[in-house]
Order: C-alpha cells, then structure tokens, then sequence
C-alpha cells in the first residue's frame, strides 16, 4: 500500500511539472561571473530581497489509482520518459513491465513482464529516452538493454553486463549517440562510455581524494553510523547527512556537490577534464527542526533496541542544517532545475542556464507532493 500510494502522488506531481515555466520570465537575482586562475568560471547567483518564486506548479494531470488491477495501477516506479507528442512511459518494477501512456493520460500499451525471454525483464531499473523515440531500459540480471518502440514494443536487446541489482538506474543517454554509465569499484571511480550497441569504448576517471589501492574502511565513513552486530556489522547513512547528488546531463557533463558539504554549491566536469563550472547560490540554510531532529533519533534509537544493542550512537553527528541540494535533473529544453528545501518545510526547484545563471525558482502548490526515487520529467513552456 505504502508503494502504491508513493506511485500515485509522483504521477500526479511529474505530469505537473510537464507544463511549470515560461520561457519569457527574468530572474531579478543578481548573477556575477568571475575566472578562478585555475581557469574555472565560478557563477554566484544572490537571490533579490523577498524574493518569491517564479512559478507555481500546479497538477494538470493525475494518473494512477489505489484500486483494481488496470495499467494505471502502479506498484513501484523506477523510470519515467516524456515521449514525443506529449505521451510519457513508466517502469512498475514491482511487476516488471513497461507502460506506455498518451497526452491525456489514456493507456496506450504496455510491454515486458517476468521473464527470460526477447522483451521480458528480470530486474529492470529504469529509462531512457533514445533515438528516433524510442525507450531504453537496462536490465542487469538479465545481462541486457533492450529497446522498445513506444507503441509496437520491443525491438532489439545488446549484452550489458552492469551488476547494478536492485538499484536506480543513473546511467544517461548522451546526445542521442552515447549511453554514460557512473561506475565505482573501491576507491576507482569512472564512467563507462558505450555505443549504442552496448559496447564499451571508453572508461573515463573521475577525480577522488581517496587513493585507489585504498582498503575501504566502514567504521569510518563520514555519512554513515557504524554498528557491530553478531556475525557482522551494519553501515547506517546519518539523516540529514549532505551526500554527494550528481547528475549526468544531455551533453555528457557530469553536475556534483562535494559530499559532507551542506553549502548550495555545484560543479560542471567535463568528462576526462578538470572542473570548468562552480555554480553558488546563496540562499540561507535551512536549520533542521527540532522536532523533526528528535524524532529521527528516537526512530534510531527504537531500531537499536530491536537489533538487541544497549549502545548508542553520536547524535551530534547528525546535522542541524538541511542539505541545501537534494537533487538535480535537466529540464526538456535543456536548462538545469535544482531542488532545494524550502524555510516553511516544503520544496522549492531554481532553474539556471548551462552556464549557471539563475533563470527562476518553481514552488510546489501546496497539497502536492513528489516522490525522489526518480527524477522528475520537466519542460518550460510559453504562455501567452
């Protein structure tokens, strides 16, 4: 049930945020642009006194229901793709199939299901968009991605060997001709570059602090509590904890905050290059509320005594400021969106150009609510 209802307000929010901007706004922020030595451009965007957001996204289109067993009966999604003439697919991973719906919100098809076989899934985990419409999904147990036409199903699958069970996909299709891939294996990270058959013809370093031969270490993990337990040990993430949100975007480059930093910054990499982009945005922290901080720690607190430990962690690990990014995603057109929490408890989204220039702020109209497993699908669109 819990799922179910997730499923729905996420449709209901996404296909409000297909409709949210208007290309002719202004940002009345002040924007400066400065050249670090190092050659970066550093992009500080300071929000105008009072200022209130740009936009409000209102819902235009619910689709889902808690009843029956139709296709809009969502279990649990992990893809989500605007198609071409305003239709849009999801993955329900929970019964592994494929769902296809037009611009109205009317069923068109639905493909895939449990299995082995050419168009079937064992563990699907997301979507992509790719040429000529049609979608993309990866399937590591099955060892494949396979592609479907929107309306006729599938089409094709390539050996994929990625060993991401179980998890969101944030992989990214590359200007229609490259699939990024992030990888990590111990203290190595990359992105694995692939055609469109699949075949790897790149593995890109990232940069790290950490050095690679580098044994990893669970006890000492900044973002994460540490507890022994009989026969093993259990890593759990601190809430509140600002770790790293990266995002590949249309163009192959890579978006990331530094993980433990709270602060409202961004970094663009080129791939295989240094930092090229630091964008800062200097909105005030938001303090975490007392009773929100009280509660987790007694629902921490209430996990230990059920897993038999009289122990208790530091508490004072746990941050009294909100991560200032909590995700980032790419707009239809392009333009960068950011979300943000807001002072009164809800979600803002800044919208800034590739180049980092604040283009406006979307705020959620009050009763909606979106859910972050998957990142939402966006388009500014022309009123008047």
């Amino acid at each position: 049930m819990y799922e179910r209802t997730q499923a729905i307000l996420i449709a209901g929010a996404w296909m409000a945020l297909a409709g949210c901007g208007d290309s002719e706004s202004r940002s009345d922020w002040t924007t400066l642009r400065d050249t670090l030595a190092s050659g970066t451009i550093h992009v500080t965007n300071i929000p105008a006194a009072n200022a209130s957001p740009t936009w409000t996204l209102v819902e235009e289109l619910r689709v889902g229901t808690l009843e029956g067993t139709g296709p809009d009966a969502f279990a649990y999604l992990k893809g989500l793709v605007a198609l071409e003439g305003g239709g849009f697919a999801v993955l329900d991973s929970q019964i592994q199939e494929l769902r296809v719906f037009g611009p109205d919100g009317a069923h068109v098809a639905s493909h895939g299901g449990k299995g082995q076989g050419p168009g079937e899934f064992a563990d699907a985990n997301g979507l992509m968009l790719g040429p000529n419409g049609r979608i993309w999904v990866p399937d590591a147990r099955n060892g494949r991605m396979s592609v479907f036409d929107p309306e006729d199903g599938f089409i094709e699958s390539f050996p994929f060997a990625d060993g991401n069970y179980g998890w969101l996909w944030d992989g990214a299709m590359v200007q229609g001709s490259r699939i990024y891939r992030p990888w990590s294996g111990g203290n190595r990270q990359v992105i694995r570059v692939y055609d469109l058959t699949m075949t790897l013809v790149d593995s890109i370093p990232l940069p790290s602090d950490e050095p690679e031969d580098e044994e990893f270490d669970p006890e000492s993990q900044p973002g994460a509590f540490y507890q022994e337990l009989d026969g093993g040990y259990m890593v759990y993430g601190i809430p509140f904890f600002a770790s790293e949100v990266s995002f590949i975007d249309s163009r192959g480059s890579l978006w990331s905050t530094w993980g433990g930093d709270p602060a409202y910054r961004l970094s663009r990499r080129e791939p295989g290059r240094d930092m090229t982009l630091v964008v800062e945005t200097r909105r005030p922290a938001v303090p975490v509320p007392e009773v929100e901080r009280d509660s987790v720690i007694a629902e921490l607190r209430q996990m230990l005594t059920d897993r038999g430990v009289s122990s208790q962690w530091d508490w004072s690990r746990i941050p009294n400021v909100k991560p200032a990014v909590e995700a980032i995603f790419q707009s239809v057109e392009g333009n960068l969106w950011v979300r943000t929490p807001s002072a009164d408890g809800g979600v803002l989204f800044d919208v800034y150009s590739g180049e980092g220039s604040h283009l406006g702020t979307a705020s959620l109209r009050a009763g909606l609510s979106l859910w972050d497993q998957v990142a939402p699908v966006c388009g500014e669109t022309r009123h008047g």
